[in-house]
Protein backbone atom coordinates (compact mmCIF):
# COMPACT_ATOMS: atom_id res chain seq x y z
CA UNK A 1 0.00 0.00 0.00
CA UNK A 2 1.68 3.86 -0.62
CA UNK A 3 1.31 6.45 1.81
CA UNK A 4 0.72 9.90 0.99
CA UNK A 5 4.41 10.25 0.39
CA UNK A 6 4.39 7.67 -2.51
CA UNK A 7 6.46 4.58 -0.45
CA UNK A 8 5.10 1.38 -1.07
CA UNK A 9 4.33 -0.42 3.16
CA UNK A 10 4.61 -3.78 2.56
CA UNK A 11 4.18 -4.57 6.09
CA UNK A 12 0.50 -3.60 5.70
CA UNK A 13 0.41 -5.63 2.73
CA UNK A 14 1.50 -8.84 4.13
CA UNK A 15 -0.88 -7.83 7.40
CA UNK A 16 -3.68 -7.68 5.19
CA UNK A 17 -3.45 -11.31 3.72
CA UNK A 18 -2.58 -12.76 6.50
CA UNK A 19 -5.79 -11.53 8.09
CA UNK A 20 -7.74 -12.38 4.81
CA UNK A 21 -6.11 -15.82 4.94
CA UNK A 22 -7.06 -16.37 8.60
CA UNK A 23 -10.51 -15.23 7.92
CA UNK A 24 -10.70 -17.89 5.19
CA UNK A 25 -9.30 -20.76 7.19
CA UNK A 26 -11.89 -20.34 10.17
CA UNK A 27 -15.09 -20.12 7.50
CA UNK A 28 -13.56 -23.69 6.24
CA UNK A 29 -13.14 -24.69 9.63
CA UNK A 30 -16.84 -23.90 10.83
CA UNK A 31 -18.12 -25.02 6.91
CA UNK A 32 -16.37 -28.42 7.51
CA UNK A 33 -17.66 -28.43 11.29
CA UNK A 34 -21.19 -27.91 10.26
CA UNK A 35 -21.16 -30.28 7.46
CA UNK A 36 -19.61 -33.18 9.85
CA UNK A 37 -22.47 -32.23 13.02
CA UNK A 38 -25.41 -32.78 9.95
CA UNK A 39 -23.50 -35.87 8.85
CA UNK A 40 -23.48 -37.58 12.34
CA UNK A 41 -26.81 -36.19 13.07
CA UNK A 42 -28.38 -37.45 10.01
CA UNK A 43 -26.89 -40.75 10.49
CA UNK A 44 -27.69 -41.05 14.26
CA UNK A 45 -31.13 -39.75 13.80
CA UNK A 46 -32.79 -43.15 13.00
CA UNK A 47 -31.13 -44.71 15.87
CA UNK A 48 -32.96 -45.99 18.86
CA UNK A 49 -36.56 -44.82 17.03
CA UNK A 50 -39.53 -47.37 15.88
CA UNK A 51 -39.91 -48.11 12.04
CA UNK A 52 -43.25 -48.16 10.87
CA UNK A 53 -44.88 -50.09 8.25
CA UNK A 54 -48.34 -49.22 6.86
CA UNK A 55 -50.71 -51.57 6.36
CA UNK A 56 -53.23 -51.61 2.83
CA UNK A 57 -57.16 -51.19 3.29
CA UNK A 58 -57.52 -54.72 2.82
CA UNK A 59 -54.37 -55.54 5.83
CA UNK A 60 -56.34 -53.15 8.15
CA UNK A 61 -59.38 -54.61 7.91
CA UNK A 62 -58.37 -58.27 8.47
CA UNK A 63 -55.99 -57.22 11.10
CA UNK A 64 -58.14 -55.54 12.87
CA UNK A 65 -60.66 -58.13 13.00
CA UNK A 66 -58.18 -60.22 14.71
CA UNK A 67 -57.11 -57.68 17.33
CA UNK A 68 -60.88 -57.61 18.31
CA UNK A 69 -60.94 -61.36 18.37
CA UNK A 70 -57.63 -61.97 20.00
CA UNK A 71 -57.52 -59.04 22.49
CA UNK A 72 -56.25 -60.94 25.57
CA UNK A 73 -53.11 -62.13 23.17
CA UNK A 74 -52.62 -58.30 24.07
CA UNK A 75 -51.63 -55.35 26.18
CA UNK A 76 -53.76 -53.30 25.05
CA UNK A 77 -53.56 -48.92 25.65
CA UNK A 78 -55.46 -45.93 24.68
CA UNK A 79 -54.45 -42.59 24.12
CA UNK A 80 -57.27 -41.52 25.99
CA UNK A 81 -60.69 -42.73 27.12
CA UNK A 82 -62.04 -45.53 25.07
CA UNK A 83 -64.96 -43.40 23.61
CA UNK A 84 -62.89 -41.51 22.09
CA UNK A 85 -59.37 -42.40 21.49
CA UNK A 86 -57.05 -40.75 19.96
CA UNK A 87 -54.63 -43.74 19.26
CA UNK A 88 -54.60 -46.82 20.37
CA UNK A 89 -51.30 -49.33 21.07
CA UNK A 90 -51.41 -53.54 20.67
CA UNK A 91 -48.39 -54.70 21.91
CA UNK A 92 -48.33 -58.52 21.75
CA UNK A 93 -47.88 -60.10 25.40
CA UNK A 94 -44.78 -62.56 26.33
CA UNK A 95 -42.82 -61.78 23.37
CA UNK A 96 -40.19 -59.81 25.79
CA UNK A 97 -40.50 -56.36 24.31
CA UNK A 98 -42.97 -53.19 24.83
CA UNK A 99 -44.91 -50.62 22.81
CA UNK A 100 -46.13 -48.22 25.43
CA UNK A 101 -47.32 -44.78 25.30
CA UNK A 102 -46.52 -41.97 27.13
CA UNK A 103 -50.01 -41.14 29.26
CA UNK A 104 -51.72 -44.00 27.30
CA UNK A 105 -54.35 -45.63 29.40
CA UNK A 106 -54.53 -49.34 29.55
CA UNK A 107 -57.80 -50.70 28.25
CA UNK A 108 -58.28 -54.29 30.45
CA UNK A 109 -62.15 -55.07 29.07
CA UNK A 110 -63.27 -56.32 25.80
CA UNK A 111 -65.60 -53.76 25.52
CA UNK A 112 -63.35 -50.99 25.97
CA UNK A 113 -61.00 -52.29 23.44
CA UNK A 114 -64.18 -52.66 20.85
CA UNK A 115 -65.54 -49.30 21.51
CA UNK A 116 -62.17 -47.56 20.84
CA UNK A 117 -61.66 -49.63 17.65
CA UNK A 118 -65.17 -48.48 16.43
CA UNK A 119 -64.54 -44.73 17.42
CA UNK A 120 -61.42 -45.44 15.43
CA UNK A 121 -62.55 -46.87 12.66
CA UNK A 122 -64.94 -44.33 11.83
CA UNK A 123 -62.91 -41.10 12.81
CA UNK A 124 -64.75 -37.83 11.91
CA UNK A 125 -62.42 -35.73 10.34
CA UNK A 126 -58.96 -37.89 10.11
CA UNK A 127 -58.44 -41.10 7.72
CA UNK A 128 -57.32 -43.82 10.28
CA UNK A 129 -54.07 -45.93 9.94
CA UNK A 130 -53.06 -49.09 11.43
CA UNK A 131 -49.19 -49.44 11.34
CA UNK A 132 -46.83 -52.06 11.94
CA UNK A 133 -44.34 -51.18 14.60
CA UNK A 134 -40.51 -52.27 14.26
CA UNK A 135 -37.05 -51.56 16.13
CA UNK A 136 -34.53 -50.68 14.02
CA UNK A 137 -33.04 -54.76 13.37
CA UNK A 138 -36.48 -55.17 12.64
CA UNK A 139 -37.98 -56.73 15.84
CA UNK A 140 -41.55 -56.79 15.91
CA UNK A 141 -42.86 -54.76 18.70
CA UNK A 142 -46.85 -54.30 18.14
CA UNK A 143 -49.64 -52.25 16.01
CA UNK A 144 -50.67 -48.75 16.48
CA UNK A 145 -54.13 -47.60 15.07
CA UNK A 146 -54.32 -43.67 14.56
CA UNK A 147 -56.39 -40.90 13.58
CA UNK A 148 -53.98 -38.96 12.44
CA UNK A 149 -50.17 -38.59 12.00
CA UNK A 150 -47.90 -41.29 13.58
CA UNK A 151 -45.63 -39.50 16.54
CA UNK A 152 -42.29 -40.94 16.52
CA UNK A 153 -41.52 -43.67 18.98
CA UNK A 154 -38.37 -43.55 21.07
CA UNK A 155 -36.23 -45.91 22.54
CA UNK A 156 -36.45 -46.35 26.34
CA UNK A 157 -34.32 -49.26 27.16
CA UNK A 158 -33.24 -52.44 25.02
CA UNK A 159 -36.86 -53.74 25.03
CA UNK A 160 -38.98 -50.83 25.22
CA UNK A 161 -40.32 -48.53 22.29
CA UNK A 162 -42.01 -45.50 23.81
CA UNK A 163 -45.03 -43.39 21.48
CA UNK A 164 -45.25 -39.58 22.93
CA UNK A 165 -48.25 -38.33 24.42
CA UNK A 166 -51.29 -38.09 21.76
CA UNK A 167 -53.24 -34.49 21.90
CA UNK A 168 -56.69 -36.21 20.44
CA UNK A 169 -58.92 -33.61 18.44
CA UNK A 170 -61.81 -35.26 20.60
CA UNK A 171 -60.43 -34.75 24.63
CA UNK A 172 -58.29 -32.53 26.26
CA UNK A 173 -55.35 -32.99 28.32
CA UNK A 174 -57.15 -35.12 30.66
CA UNK A 175 -58.24 -38.74 29.86
CA UNK A 176 -60.33 -41.47 31.98
CA UNK A 177 -60.56 -44.95 31.85
CA UNK A 178 -62.16 -48.07 31.09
Amino acid sequence: MMNFLGDVNLEKEEHRALRSHRIRWKRGVWVAGLILILAASGCAGLRGSGLFQPMSSQEKKKTLEALKENWKDYDVYSAGPASPPGAMIFDPRNDGRNLVGYGYIRLSKEDSVRTAIVWLEYPVQYETSLYRVFDEEKNFYGYVLIAHHLPTARRIDQKTLQLPQFESMFYGAGGGSD
